[in-house]
């Protein structure tokens, strides 16, 4: 069973952002000074700002978070701008292809939320991110059925010896805003967790990256050391293809007590380096 999604109005503590509306114009800014582009700000009705982000996790079921049928969200996977395969324009395609073929299924139809969501979250950087901003403000009808997230995956250090590092997912913050320039070094990242206020002060929130691929932090004084820093979601529902479900399924049960316990909301995703969004 996947971990159940918990979420309450505690799990977004200390997320800040004036509203979606300002993000965009945020957004427009970025797009003009890094790309040359001016658009409409109807143009980026399909990227979602933090507090969109925000409702449509709060709405997501565990099971959409799985490749299958009822497939509807992915909020971790990487595109060449890191250690993925996808181009920009490849993951866009195949994102918009899933999101129509959701709504001719009618599975959208009564569940308030977009047929298709999806982040691309390379490590340490967000140079994919802004490409997929601007290839969508110049097309904005053909993603009409799809919501994009702004995301990175960030190694962090700063938890107590010796396993210091760890991978937390940022969502739903502006990745052309400068005060975040410094945090992307790519795979030669040596941010420490304090930092992460700089996306949190951007309107993002932070998911812990799959989790029981380290079950030496799956405890209460790990678990404490995230909520301090502003770190208030695991990705619960991480997909873990390649892994022993036998050793996934021995741990959920008490990964998803602390989950509980410290009131984090729940993500997912399938954390594709391949060619492909599944």
């Amino acid at each position: 069973m996947i971990v159940s999604s918990y979420l309450n109005n505690q799990s977004f503590k200390g997320c800040c952002y004036l509203n979606d509306s300002y993000y965009k114009k945020s957004i427009q800014t970025g797009l003009k000074d890094s790309f040359g582009i001016n658009c409409k700000i109807e143009n980026l009705n399909s990227i979602a700002g933090p507090n969109e982000v925000k409702s449509i996790i709060s709405k997501l079921k565990p099971f959409q978070y799985e490749v299958g049928d009822d497939f509807r969200a992915n909020f971790h996977l990487h595109t060449k701008a890191s250690d993925g395969n996808l181009t920009p324009k490849e993951f866009l395609e195949q994102c918009v292809e899933w999101a129509n073929h959701i709504i001719k299924s009618g599975k959208a139809k009564n569940d308030n939320l977009p047929a298709f969501s999806a982040a691309i979250t390379d490590h340490d950087t967000v140079e994919g991110v802004k490409e997929t901003i601007a290839l969508i403000s110049q097309n904005p009808d053909n993603y009409k059925n799809f919501k994009f997230i702004a995301g990175c995956e960030f190694l962090f250090h700063g938890y107590k010896e010796p396993y210091t590092a760890f991978e937390a997912v940022g969502l739903g913050f502006n990745p052309f805003d400068k005060s975040i320039q410094s945090m992307m070094k790519g795979f030669a990242s040596n941010n420490h967790v304090s930092e992460a206020k700089k996306v949190i002060d951007l309107g993002g929130i932070f998911s812990w990256a799959h989790p029981i691929i380290t079950p030496e932090k799956i405890n209460e004084d790990f678990f404490k050391f995230l909520k301090k820093n502003g770190i208030n979601g695991v990705e619960g529902n991480y997909q873990y293809q390649r892994w022993d479900e036998e050793y996934v399924n021995s741990l959920k049960p008490l990964l998803e007590d602390l989950i509980k316990k410290f009131k984090m909301f729940v993500t997912g995703g399938t954390d594709s380096h391949r060619k492909t969004i599944f």
